[in-house]
């Protein structure tokens, strides 16, 4: 998973994370609901069986569940989006590209480089905020001539994505020493290059379209359905079956056609759980507003 993490915190940092109490709250509505629901379909799985911890742990999607990593690191940056947002609105441009320096020397040089802890793959916290801040100074102080920007990058998109699903594809099948050079970790400068370029590509576009804002609201759940522990290793087994099955051309093919299905049918099913449960999380921010207003906290 790379350029699409990656991709979605730009996307929040071009825009700017504006945190309010019914966004944190929203944020663990979608996120539980989804861990609750794979958990429930998961019971009728082979091998799996009922547990009360399981069951629990459902319910705190932000504690528990290592394969929602992004999760838990988007949690933060939602948490930590007003004093980051403070911070950048006094930085003169100067000191904005210090800290970017500084960010990229701690996210890739220490962290992709040298594999130290603090990132050594880009599936953490770090690397969430060292997007956001990316995302913000592209905002802020990056003026371009959108329509030679558009072209340039619609070049290094196709490009780079052509080369990283060429070396993806050439993985699976033939060089499988390539996952040990980290060319598919998150915090991989080609990977984040690529991801800049793709980013670039569409902010030059001039168009407008419902259709395409409708689907985007279904990315996050579909990326929480397909990275829950509850199924993921049986999606793995699954398309590894099909590897074994088929010939690469026809194997890749079949996996093509079924997440197109799978992320129309997340995409429809999730505007549909959006309906019942914007309710409860208005209920639950009027609630919770009447308290802190008791409590004289603000």
């Amino acid at each position: 998973m790379t350029l699409q993490v990656n991709l979605f915190v730009l996307i929040s940092g071009w825009f700017g994370i504006h945190t309010t109490l019914r966004k944190l709250i929203q944020f663990y509505v979608i996120c539980a609901f989804y861990s609750i629901l794979v958990y429930c379909i998961s019971l009728f799985l082979p091998g799996t069986t009922f547990t009360l911890k399981d069951a629990i742990i459902s319910f705190m999607p932000f504690s528990f569940l290592p394969g929602w990593w992004f999760v838990k690191a988007y949690l933060f940056l939602l948490l930590l989006a007003p004093l980051f947002n403070k911070a950048i609105e006094y930085m003169s441009k100067q000191e904005y590209i210090w800290c970017l320096f500084a960010l990229t020397l701690i996210n890739v040089f220490y962290g992709f480089f040298c594999r130290q802890s603090i990132n050594p793959n880009g599936c953490n916290f770090m690397q969430v905020m060292y997007m956001y801040f990316i995302g913000r100074y592209i905002a802020l102080h990056v003026s371009f001539d959108k329509h030679k920007l558009h072209k340039k990058s619609a070049i290094c998109a196709i490009i780079g994505v052509a080369l990283y699903a060429t070396v993806w594809i050439l993985n699976d099948f033939y060089l499988h020493w390539v996952s040990s050079l980290a060319f598919f970790n998150n915090n991989n400068p080609w990977s984040m290059f690529n991801t800049i370029a793709i980013f670039l590509f569409f902010v030059t576009m001039e168009f407008k379209s419902r259709s395409i804002n409708w689907l985007a609201k279904g990315v996050f759940p579909v990326y929480l359905v397909h990275t829950s522990i509850w199924i993921s290793a049986y999606w793995n087994n699954y398309f590894i079956g099909l590897y074994d099955k088929h010939d690469p051309f026809s194997a890749w093919t079949i996996v093509l056609v079924l997440f197109t299905i799978y992320f129309i049918v997340i995409v429809c099913f999730d505007h549909i759980r959006a309906y019942f449960t914007s309710p409860i999380i208005s209920a639950i921010d009027q609630q919770l507003h009447k308290l802190i207003k008791l409590s004289g906290i603000c």
